[in-house]
């Protein structure tokens, strides 16, 4: 599993200000976080801002952002400015964002599943053009750029990386072998990612890109210690919860396949079904610097 990457995403980022410097000193690859209007907590690009200026090595983005909550100018200014002070580590994932209440409650609109994944697409070859320094004009159905106009910072290399959300080989899948870096998944289990694997490779030759253009990135909860049961019982409460929140059934069938459980050698074979179906970096949910130190030690240092 040399090739695999290890990555941990938290979903309230405030418990992890005052541990930054010592997450970066870990083996983790990177460091995410979920980004809803709807969460008590920092906003997201700020605190990664202040993540950059604590740490030195590890990665930083989101999981994901929610295109429908950002003008691409706004978004890419942020990006880009947090990638300057990172000298180049961020990674921006990216979605047409699902939960009911971050729309809205909020002062946003929440158009259909298929218009906001037209969004999604105009604002990924939006921020394109501007992470190149300059935009010529845009005409869309939701966006529109008239005349040339210069955009700085531009990201450190040129581009950033950009990870679609999804969950199901769909619409959005079809906008990430077009324009993205990566897929990201949610809590899928190996069988389901594999799923996805073959109608992305397709999408992406179709569009005529090589599949190795396209990685399939694994976000994962974790149960220490428990048992087969156990981790059933917390996806199962999980999915429960996110179907509470709007997400369709299609897109939360979620078993014990999608959670981290058991002890270090219980979860470094798990991982090793992970990449078999050809995931290259899996990320692991936290949800304090104990977790943090747990999987650093007892998962991310052994992985060979």
């Amino acid at each position: 599993m040399s090739d695999l990457k290890l990555s941990v995403i938290i979903t309230s980022q405030d418990w992890a200000t005052p541990h930054l410097a010592e997450i970066d000193a870990t083996a983790l690859h990177g460091l995410y976080i979920a980004d809803h209007p709807s969460f008590p907590v920092t906003e997201s690009w700020t605190w990664l801002a202040y993540a950059a200026a604590r740490t030195s090595r590890i990665k930083l983005g989101t999981h994901v952002t929610g295109a429908p909550f950002y003008h691409p100018t706004r978004l890419a200014k942020q990006v880009a400015s947090v990638d300057a002070l990172s000298n180049g580590r961020v990674i921006l994932g990216i979605g047409t964002a699902y939960e009911v209440a971050d729309f809205r409650p909020y002062g946003f609109p929440m158009p259909g599943f298929s218009d906001r994944v037209e969004l999604l697409e105009e604002t990924i070859v939006i921020l394109k053009q501007l992470f190149t320094g300059k935009i010529d004009g845009f005409d869309g159905k939701f966006h529109t750029y008239e005349g040339e106009a210069e955009f700085a910072p531009v990201p450190v290399n040129g581009s950033v990386p950009i990870w679609i959300g999804l969950n199901k080989a769909g619409l959005a899948l079809q906008v990430a072998a077009r324009h993205a870096d990566a897929v990201n998944t949610w809590q899928l289990s190996p069988a389901q990612v594999r799923e996805i694997a073959g109608p992305l490779k397709e999408a992406v030759e179709k569009a005529g890109r090589k599949p190795e253009d396209v990685a399939i990135t694994c976000d994962v909860v974790m149960a220490r210690g428990a048992d087969e049961r156990g981790a059933e019982q917390l996806a199962h409460r999980i999915r429960d919860m996110a179907r509470g929140w709007g997400r369709k059934e299609s897109v939360t069938d979620w078993g014990v396949g999608g959670v981290l459980h058991g002890d270090g050698d219980a979860m470094l074979e798990q991982l090793g079904r992970f990449k078999e179906v050809g995931c290259t970096e899996v990320t692991v949910s936290c949800s304090s610097i104990e977790d943090v130190r747990w999987v650093n030690e007892n998962v991310a240092k052994r992985l060979p």
